[in-house]
């Protein structure tokens, strides 16, 4: 991202002077800049890719066109429909992944959720990160005098090495996204049948409550960490 602002202020403000890579010399507080500005504007990403995709949940769990299969969808609102106490028809898809994802939550068996929570954002903010470049590429493009500054040599950048690069860095940000959408699939599906895995052993009973049911099976959907005690904390 801020990569990208770099080559839009180079195109709209300084177009003919030469990208300076060799005379480039940054000190301690410019690096320290750079660094700060770099990780607010990633947030500010997170906050456009919020409003620009769409709603992984509503992709997944729509009791008309969601993409888990439909008895898993019907499945998954009444079981939301259950605990809440209302009407199954009632309930959005959102409000359906964040019932049985709060349930699970409650029983202490969050397996592998923080790894698919943190890889969705960071795939999703490269994702966005990446087409906005490729977009700065191409402002670039139409705006003449494109060159950088070597060491010895000034060279230019020619409309067609514009136009490959940004398709290039395009492309890349595609297979981002589609990481993007794996792993989104990965969370809601995990908390949704960890959800009802839950509810079929206890059905009638609130966990954490005196008396209620516990259930002491693995914690984790990774082999390696299966067959090791899981961690019972609800993850906040």
């Amino acid at each position: 991202m801020f990569l990208a602002l770099v080559l839009l202020y180079w195109a709209f403000f300084v177009p003919c002077i030469p990208l300076g890579i060799a005379t480039f010399e940054p000190g301690l507080v410019t690096w320290a800049s750079v660094l700060v500005a770099s990780y607010a504007l990633g947030h500010a990403a997170q906050g456009v890719a919020n409003k620009i995709f769409p709603k992984a949940e509503k992709s997944a769990l729509d009791s008309a066109s969601g993409k888990l299969p439909s008895w898993l969808r019907k499945r998954a609102q009444q079981t939301a429909a259950e605990i809440l106490k209302v009407n199954p028809g009632e309930i959005e898809p959102g409000w359906v992944f964040r019932t049985l994802d709060e349930y699970a939550l409650q029983t202490g068996k969050d397996g592998d959720r923080d790894i698919f929570v943190y890889r969705e954002g960071f795939y999703r903010g490269t994702a966005l990160s990446l087409f906005f470049l490729s977009a700065a590429l191409l402002v670039r493009l139409f705006v003449p005098g494109s060159s950088i500054q070597f060491t010895r040599s000034l060279v230019a950048v020619s409309h067609l090495e514009l136009m490959l690069t940004a398709l290039i860095v395009a492309g890349v940000g595609y297979l981002f996204l589609r990481r993007y959408q794996r792993f989104a699939e990965y969370r809601i599906t995990r908390s949704v049948l960890a959800a009802l895995v839950m509810r079929r052993i206890s059905p009638d009973k609130d966990f954490g409550a005196p008396g209620s049911q516990s259930y002491d099976g693995p914690t984790s959907s990774n082999p390696n960490q299966a067959s090791q005690p899981g961690n019972t904390e609800a993850n906040g």
